[in-house]
């Protein structure tokens, strides 16, 4: 039992520096792809993916560009392809305006939304060389002029945007009164071009050469619910951690129920407070509470979407739009209160060094009171029993008290030195049994 105690305890001293140095290290990228994107990817496609969250946020509605809405509207051809140019022709998207302004004209002012996010390219008109203006650029300024209670925010990609640099001194205005906010839409995509996480701002170049610095739309929404204000650069950083792997993951959901009439689609996501519905869907049938302090996105999610991404890379790769993984992304930062973070290094590091010592000893102790002791039960139990406490651990904390502990490192490095314990106890074995059939010989 003595050389069993001292076996172990070396080890966990061996696995526990080697995890002191992993933890230091994990922005790596070879970390970071290799290690903790896999564990975390495994914890919430299988686990949190379909775990009914809490409410602890105002509600978001999605107004999806769906197939309901593309058949409506005619633009579908009869392939059910999408028979226009590169963006949705913008009198739609007046036309989706124009159905929520009709909508809060009717509600009592305590219960009005928020905001609403379109995330559709503005970047130029919708005329060759995209300069001039259509019809349906005229209508869809037109309609951004009107008098409103909520916010409109719009997608700044480029330094062209044909709102932003409209000479409209009515859109000027409302700009200006931050009526209407431009805010950056990028998502992170990693090097298996699965999105996982969002940047905190991005920094674009105006037309007339300076530079600006947008907050993420998620980023934007965060602030304005929690703190009713547009944050600055300072503040995101005091408030948020920009360039921390762990703290910008996003918590991805999917749907629980769908319920369809006519053409009308309506989906319940695990997220509690996130609906989304055809955008042709009458926006009267949700009760008038549900839309005080909400926040409205409307995005292309119809078949064929070009705004479609690979995310929960386990196994295969599952597939969402962009404007749900803004709306998955904000309820993230809205229900964690801006972010996950780490289990602190002691006691990652105590954790680490125990569960590895006693089940040594635990696994030891048993397979010598059944007289076995073969290596390579040894190293397999141990795998089990590890694995098995490693995972409830990782997610018994990442959902009661938002912190993450890497369950997938510390196993490598238990494996490891199992295998290492393994190698040596048999290459002796092997070695003496070459060596009595040479001597046969």
């Amino acid at each position: 039992m003595k050389k069993q105690i001292k076996s172990a305890f070396i080890n966990s001293i061996i696995v526990t520096v080697i995890f002191i140095i992993a933890y230091a290290f994990y922005n790596i990228e070879i970390v970071r792809a290799n290690i903790e994107d896999i564990a975390y990817d495994a914890i919430d496609k299988f686990i949190i993916e379909k775990k009914e969250a809490k409410a602890k946020a105002p509600n978001i509605f999605i107004l999806a560009i769906d197939d309901n809405f593309m058949k409506a509207n005619k633009l579908y051809d009869e392939d059910n392809t999408s028979n226009y140019g590169y963006t949705l022709p913008r009198d739609k998207l007046a036309q989706i305006i124009k159905s929520v302004d009709e909508l809060t004209s009717e509600i009592e002012p305590q219960n009005q939304p928020k905001a609403l996010f379109l995330d559709y390219d503005i970047v130029f008109t919708t005329m060759p060389y995209g300069k001039e203006l259509s019809k349906e650029d005229i209508e869809f300024l037109n309609t951004l002029k009107a008098d409103r209670n909520y916010t409109i925010i719009l997608p700044k990609t480029s330094k062209y945007n044909f709102v932003q640099n409209s000479k409209d001194s009515k859109i000027q205005e409302l700009i200006k009164q931050k009526k209407i906010i431009f805010a950056s839409v990028g998502l992170l995509k990693s090097s298996d071009n699965s999105i996982r996480r969002y940047p905190t701002y991005q920094t674009i170049k105006e037309i007339n050469g300076s530079t600006t610095i947008y907050p993420n739309v998620n980023v934007l929404l965060y602030f304005m619910l929690n703190k009713n204000k547009i944050p600055t650069i300072a503040e995101i950083n005091s408030t948020l951690k920009p360039n921390d792997i762990i703290a910008n993951r996003i918590r991805l959901k999917s749907y629980k129920s769908s319920l369809s009439e006519g053409q009308c689609t309506t989906t319940q996501s695990y997220w509690k407070t996130l609906t989304k519905l055809s955008a042709n869907c009458n926006l009267f049938e949700i009760d008038e509470e549900d839309y005080k302090n909400s926040i409205i996105m409307v995005g292309g999610t119809h078949q064929n979407n070009d705004d479609s991404f690979e995310v929960l890379n386990v196994l295969s790769a599952d597939t969402m739009t962009g404007v749900e993984i803004n709306a998955n992304a904000l309820l993230t930062l809205l229900n964690l209160n801006g972010q996950t973070n780490r289990l602190s290094l002691p006691i990652s590091a105590t954790l680490i060094f125990a569960t590895f010592f006693f089940t040594s000893i635990l696994v030891s102790s048993i397979l010598s009171l059944f007289k076995i002791k073969k290596s390579s039960v040894n190293f397999i139990v141990t795998l089990i029993i590890n694995t098995a406490i490693l995972i409830a651990i990782s997610i018994y904390l990442l959902i009661n008290y938002n912190l993450w502990f890497n369950w997938f490192v510390p196993l490598i490095l238990f494996e490891a030195v199992e295998a290492i314990d393994f190698i040596k106890d048999y290459t002796p074995k092997i070695i003496n049994k070459i060596k009595r059939k040479n001597d046969k010989k």
